[in-house]
């Protein structure tokens, strides 16, 4: 995604996932707490499937803007080719 959302938008946006995934984090212990081990390996499971499609959301605006990526996350550099 080059930069065709504006700043504003994609921080907002960024802020609406990122709550996602921590939501789906915390419901995540919640079942591990509160439920069987079979249980909480199948919702872990589908959890990361979660995870996963918010972070293809989440990469090109990270791309886009890096400062908005949380700290620690370094998207300056270019991707990689294998």
């Amino acid at each position: 995604m080059d930069k065709e959302i504006d700043k504003a938008t994609a921080s907002q946006v960024s802020k609406q996932l990122m709550d996602a995934y921590l939501s789906v984090e915390n419901a995540t212990r919640i079942i591990q707490e509160r439920c069987s081990k079979d249980e909480f390996d199948g919702f872990r499971a589908e959890a990361g499937k979660v995870v996963g499609g918010l972070y293809l959301l989440l990469e090109p605006l990270w791309r886009a803007y890096p400062d908005l990526a949380p700290e620690g996350l370094d998207m300056t550099a270019s991707k990689k080719k294998p």
